[in-house]
């Protein structure tokens, strides 16, 4: 079917859709989003399943091994397997236009409406996806450039905030270091095996780089290996600048608002449910071809991959934040 447009029709009405164009829609989409590339996906567990998805979360073994005696049988023992939920929505957004317009365009009105779509379609992906990251129990907020608090929150509160702790200055290299540190202790990988990664605000990344520690360390011998939006690394932090989700004006400083936020993580942080892949539809022509439109739509859902309290494990992700 190559690039025809095609109706899926039942007697209950359908929709156009063309599958090159929403795969190249994907392709297209993956540089623009921060969050959402490092996400583990499971593609289509939902389909034809229900809202809600399962995965599997295994714990450390319940005791550790050691030397044997040679007349003594070998010990034996369990490791858990508990089980996370991930909640599937619907999310989309539609342009609508006329015949006449299509007609007498001397544009094709397609092109930058898809363009337009695409947008917004990240944007609104990329902060669903983000918030997962941002709801981690685990807060950390900067006190001044070479001091930090820890904080710890309900896995179930909605609030990403800290509770009691206001910032008063913008992550440095030391608070890196200082998470870098707690993530190392706690045996949460690192997500490439090698280095963490961290996304930031402008301002808080900002503050990173002004660290004199920064400009040599940040230097790469392999560009190419750089994620979407990637700055730099230093202490065993690859760097991210984010500039869709996260918040510039979070914490004090001097009276104002400018530190900004971020986020540092390991690896099996986020995991992914999809039942319909982002794809774009074009509308049924209705009132005999003069009522068109165009529009993104997905049925996707986003879930940590552990918490705190989960037997073996700890959480996977810290967030660098402050009380409103």
């Amino acid at each position: 079917m190559g690039d025809q447009m095609y109706l899926g029709a039942s007697a209950q009405g359908g929709y156009f859709t063309n599958p090159r164009l929403s795969q190249q829609l994907r392709y297209a989409l993956k540089p623009l989003c921060k969050f959402r590339q490092f996400v583990d996906i499971k593609e289509a567990w939902g389909k034809g399943k229900g809202e809600t998805v399962y995965y599997d979360k295994i714990s450390n073994i319940s005791t550790a091994g050691g030397t044997l005696v040679e007349t003594n049988t070998m010990p034996e023992h369990q490791y858990d397997i508990g089980r996370g939920t991930i909640t599937l929505s619907e999310f989309g957004n539609s342009v609508p236009f006329t015949g006449k317009l299509e007609a007498l365009s001397m544009f094709d009105v397609n092109d930058p409406t898809q363009r337009v779509l695409r947008d917004d379609m990240m944007k609104v992906i990329d902060k669903a996806c983000g918030l997962r990251y941002k709801r981690t129990q685990r807060k950390y907020v900067c006190l001044t450039g070479t001091t930090g608090t820890w904080e710890s929150r309900a896995d179930a509160a909605a609030s990403t905030f800290a509770t009691s702790n206001l910032a008063k200055s913008g992550p440095t290299v030391f608070h890196l270091e200082e998470i870098v540190d707690w993530l190392r202790k706690s045996n949460i990988p690192p997500y490439d095996g090698e280095d963490y990664v961290g996304i930031f605000s402008v301002h808080a990344l900002r503050t990173i780089m002004r660290d004199s520690d920064w400009t040599d360390a940040a230097k790469y011998g392999d560009p190419e290996r750089l994620f979407a939006g990637e700055c730099g690394r230093i202490r065993g932090v690859r760097c991210i600048r984010e500039t869709n989700y996260l918040v510039n004006t979070l914490g004090s400083s001097s009276g104002t608002n400018n530190l900004g936020e971020g986020v540092i993580f390991g690896a099996e942080n986020v995991i992914e449910g999809i039942a319909v892949p982002e794809e774009l539809r074009q509308k049924i022509p209705t009132d005999y071809g003069r009522s068109k439109g165009l529009a993104w739509y997905a049925i996707l859902g986003w879930r940590k991959c552990y918490k705190a309290s989960d037997s073996g494990q700890d959480e996977h992700i810290v967030h660098i934040t402050s009380t409103k």
